[in-house]
C-alpha cells in the first residue's frame, strides 16, 4: 500500500466540497448551493436506511452511491445534455480515481462502478432511483428560490425514474408538501 496513492485519492475526496451541485447554480436563486459532497452524504444516508428496509446489500449500496459520484471531482458536476463525452469523461476519471487504491479493492470498486452503469441490479437500481429522490427532496428545500418552470422541469425528470413501491411512496409523500 503506497500513503502517497491513498493521500491523492482522500484529497479527491475532500475536493467534492466545493464542487457545486450545477443545476441549483443554473436554475435557481440559491446563492450557496449544496456541494457534491452534501448530496452524496445525503444520498448514501437515505440508500442505507432503504437498502435496509428493502433487504438488499446494504454494504456494496452504500459504496455504489459514494463511488458513482467520485468523477464530478475531476469532471464537475455535469447537467443532463451539456457534455457528449460525459461517460468516456467519467471512465477515465474514474480509472485515475481508482487507480489510487491498492489492487483488490480498486478491482471490487472497479466492478461496483461498473454494475452502477449498467444499471442491472436491484442494487443499482435502487442507488439511481435513490440519487433522484435526494435531488427530489432538496428540490423541495429549494422550491421558493426557483421559477416554477424549473421546478417542474427538476420534479419531471427526477420522478419519473422512481419506480419501487416504497420510493414511490416515499415520493408522493414528499410531493405532498410540494406540488
Amino acid at each position: 500500500m503506497n500513503v502517497k496513492d491513498l493521500k491523492k485519492i482522500f484529497l479527491h475526496i475532500e475536493d467534492l466540497k466545493t464542487v457545486k451541485r450545477k443545476g441549483w447554480v443554473i436554475r435557481s436563486k440559491i446563492k450557496e448551493v449544496e456541494s457534491v459532497a452534501d448530496h452524496s452524504y445525503a444520498a448514501t444516508s437515505i440508500a442505507m436506511i432503504i437498502s435496509d428496509l428493502a433487504g438488499t446489500n446494504t454494504e456494496k449500496v452504500m459504496k455504489m452511491m459514494l463511488i458513482h459520484d467520485l468523477p464530478e471531482g475531476i469532471i464537475g458536476d455535469l447537467v443532463p445534455g451539456e457534455n457528449a463525452n460525459k461517460d468516456s469523461d467519467e471512465e477515465e476519471a474514474i480509472r485515475n480515481i481508482l487507480g489510487n487504491l491498492p489492487g483488490k479493492i480498486r478491482t471490487e470498486y472497479s466492478e461496483i462502478w461498473n454494475e452502477f452503469k449498467i444499471n442491472e441490479t436491484k442494487e443499482s437500481q435502487l442507488v439511481h432511483e435513490i440519487d433522484k429522490l435526494e435531488l427530489i427532496i432538496q428540490l423541495s428545500l429549494y422550491r421558493d428560490y426557483m421559477s416554477k418552470e424549473a421546478f417542474n422541469e427538476f420534479l419531471q425528470s427526477s420522478k419519473k425514474i422512481i419506480k419501487f413501491d416504497f420510493n414511490r411512496e416515499l415520493l408522493n409523500e414528499v410531493l405532498k408538501e410540494i406540488e
